[in-house]
């Protein structure tokens, strides 16, 4: 749908309050002309009769309090004698009253007329014209907030629309690289049945390990949005914490980072295969983040229980995080395909646990969260 949908009935909704409100005005207008008249033709009536009264030598004040007895709209007279004001009686002296001076000599008569009407009415013209206002500001915002909210679904529908397609053209290439290096590691079980005749069976094995563990997760890195499958187990998390620390060590050695680590033990039913991936990715990423850190370059890894969840904590000195760190395909290094964080927290979550990252203190935390047995 088009915004001209919209912006049509807006305008022709000021434009119907328009001609409303002016309506009104117009209406005000004639009604204070036809009251003014009104009150016009009173006042020559009461000259008339003062005029008429002391033509024939009779007492003005007294025809004056007979015909107040009479008129809807005289209320109150009165009259200047000797540098005082006199009232007519039967007269009613108000402020709210419309005031009109009357000069028939030797008289000077202040005429006391009840606009209560005109005032009445002008009272009923403010409220129609206060209540087209407000509902026509009501009718605007409920038509904003409804453009709005249109605007808002029809965009997330397009991100949403945009971002499937993005992921089925990623996955589709990924989905032929794979195929590719599935190729190559039959090519590689090959090599290593010829390497067991004649090589260390001990390494052999260990290649084996690291052929099958490799395999495992091309098959499920083929379709990113498979739930992943677990093997769960109990671990000893503090024991793989530390074995995790110990690969690393050469490669943060290297890079002039100093390990840090502190963890309590505990024990969880979890994947050790999913967990050793996941904090390898986690310490993999420290040490590279401080691979061109200029400052102190350490990183610290904690690990304690809170209530029914076992904490683990890598945090580097570095102090920055990439924008979107655990988007699919969102990467900061060069050559990176931004899988790894995207892919731990896969497993955290299929854990039924979490993965955050924040930046606190001029240190980088990555803080995972698991459920303790």
């Amino acid at each position: 749908m088009r915004k001209e949908r919209f912006v049509v009935p807006v305008v022709a909704l000021f434009l119907l309050l328009g001609a409303a409100l002016a309506n009104l005005y117009y209406l005000h207008s004639e009604l204070g002309k036809f009251y003014r008249l009104v009150i016009d033709e009173e006042v020559a009536r009461i000259r008339s009769v003062v005029e008429g009264t002391i033509a024939a030598g009779g007492d003005p004040v007294e025809a004056l309090s007979v015909y107040l007895e009479k008129s809807k709209l005289l209320k109150g007279v009165t009259f200047s004698l000797e540098g005082r004001e006199v009232i007519v009686p039967g007269s009613q002296i108000s402020k709210d009253y419309y005031k009109v001076t009357l000069s028939v000599k030797p008289f000077t008569f202040n005429l006391y007329i009840d606009a209560s009407y005109l005032k009445e009415l002008n009272k009923h013209i403010l409220l129609a014209s206060l209540f087209l206002i407000f509902f026509s500001l009501l009718s605007v915002s409920l038509l904003l907030w409804y453009m709005r909210e249109f605007y808002k679904e029809k965009i997330a529908l397009e991100l949403e629309k945009k971002e499937k397609e993005r992921l089925s053209t990623i996955n589709l290439v990924i989905h032929s690289l794979l195929h590719e290096v599935k190729n190559r590691l039959n090519a590689f079980r090959l090599l290593l049945y010829r390497l067991e005749k004649t090589g260390d069976a001990s390494y052999i094995e260990k290649l084996k390990g690291e052929v099958a563990l490799l395999s495992r997760y091309i098959e499920e890195t083929a379709d990113l949005r498979r739930p992943l499958k677990l093997n769960r187990a109990p671990v000893r998390i503090d024991s793989l914490l530390r074995e995790i620390a110990e690969k690393f060590k050469d490669l943060a050695e290297a890079n002039g980072v100093k390990i840090e680590l502190s963890v309590e033990p505990a024990e969880l039913l979890a994947d050790r295969d999913r967990l050793y991936s996941l904090f390898s990715d986690l310490l993999k990423n420290a040490i590279e983040a401080l691979s061109s850190y200029r400052g102190e370059r350490i990183v610290k890894i904690t690990g304690r229980s809170f209530r029914d969840v076992y904490r683990v904590e890598v945090a580097d000195s570095a102090g920055s995080l990439p924008k979107d760190a655990f988007k699919l395909f969102s990467s900061s290094k060069k050559g990176g395909f931004g899988l790894g964080l995207f892919n731990a927290r896969r497993i955290a979550l299929a854990h039924n646990g979490s993965l955050s990252a924040r930046v606190e203190k001029g240190w980088t935390v990555f803080r995972v969260e698991l459920p303790l047995r």
